[in-house]
């Protein structure tokens, strides 16, 4: 397809389940899902926890695929990437795009497996993220992964649907409302493809199993080319990878279980 975007924002939100997003005070994110459209019940991968779901979500491959099995924490150093698949953030630094990925969580270095990709894990959470990804804006780069922690952090604490896990929600919200407005005040909005999605949801204070509350997850895509209010079905974590790789004009690489959305944009995007 001669349809190619050059700048791409994925932002995973560690451990949020749609639902929350969906009741709890989430504008900016509502806006998104409204310019652009959403999916309320997409799914993860089980088992279903932070590092196996950003591997599916980096490479599109299912979990028997990429190998990680593990929801290990570590100490520095980062290990070398368990998986010998390249992650789109990979993919596209290869095709000459220049990419960046951003964590609030340590364990996540693990997934930049080039030196040229520019890491930064943010230790205070998901303001220190946002900061990051603002830096990374307006130096140019095209292809941005950030992980968001705080739901996560707060499920685990309060309880998913609690209150505070709520509350903390929209607060995620209104950091991801602060990457928007620079978009629009560097005119960016209309050539940036933004994708917000999670590893996986929970239920009480946990997650990991195969239930509804934790598999899953939302999928809010926005941008040139998507058509607003077009219908996504069945989508799956591992479609991230996949739509990012179609979306840059980039070959996904053979065997990839996720599939580009091509069904979000408008057929005058995919033909």
């Amino acid at each position: 397809t001669t349809f190619v975007l050059s700048r791409v924002i994925v932002i995973s939100l560690d451990g949020a389940r749609p639902d929350a997003i969906l009741q709890a005070n989430t504008p900016n994110m509502h806006m998104l899902a409204e310019r652009g459209t959403a999916s309320w019940t997409a799914q993860t991968v089980y088992p279903s926890v932070t590092n196996i779901g950003h591997a599916s979500m980096l490479t599109g491959l299912s979990v028997e695929q990429h190998g990680v099995n593990h929801n290990d924490s570590f100490v520095f150093p980062c290990p070398s990437l368990p998986i010998e698949t390249p992650t789109f953030l990979t993919l596209a630094q290869q095709a000459a795009y220049s990419t960046a990925i951003v964590v609030g969580k340590e364990r996540l270095c693990y997934f930049r497996q080039l030196e040229e990709t520019d890491y930064t894990f943010a230790r205070e959470g998901d303001r220190s993220v946002v900061d990051r990804v603002l830096e990374l804006i307006d130096g140019g780069y095209q292809v941005i992964f950030a992980q968001l922690p705080n739901p996560d952090y707060f499920g685990h604490s309060t309880g998913w649907m609690s209150p505070v896990y709520l509350s903390e929600m929209s607060r995620t919200d209104a950091q991801i409302g602060r990457i928007l407005t620079r978009l629009d005040e560097l005119d960016l909005t209309d050539e940036t493809l933004i994708i917000i999605t999670a590893d996986h949801g929970g239920h009480l204070s946990e997650h990991g199993s195969d239930m509804p509350e934790d598999m899953t997850i939302p999928f809010i895509i926005a941008g040139p080319g998507v058509q607003s209010g077009a219908v996504l079905g069945g989508v799956s974590v591992m479609d991230t990878a996949a739509t990012v790789l179609w979306a840059l004009g980039i070959d996904a690489p053979q065997g990839m279980t996720g599939r580009a959305l091509l069904q979000a944009f408008a057929p005058i995007a995919v033909s």
